[in-house]
């Protein structure tokens, strides 16, 4: 599966993974890191998500590393394939 194909079915919620687009989630080895999920990049052998922070850099984090702090921001994510 491509990287667009797995961000078109996360957008659209068909695939099981615990994290949507805009979640506030903390990286628990990560030294008190939080900020919100911007991409699922992988999904094996664990989802991989990209967390934009607070100061605009990122840091990618697999699933079993994070723990939500706020779900379900209202924020949209549309893709457009180039």
């Amino acid at each position: 599966m491509t990287h667009y194909e797995i961000e078109s079915l996360w957008v659209k919620d068909r695939l099981d993974v615990a994290f949507s687009f805009g979640d506030i989630v903390r990286v628990k080895s990560g030294k008190g890191l939080g900020g919100r999920i911007v991409a699922l990049f992988i999904l094996e052998p664990h989802p991989t998500y990209v967390i934009e922070l607070p100061d605009g850099s990122s840091v990618t984090a697999i699933e079993p590393d994070l723990e939500l702090i706020e779900g379900d921001t209202g924020a949209k994510l549309t893709l457009i394939e180039q």
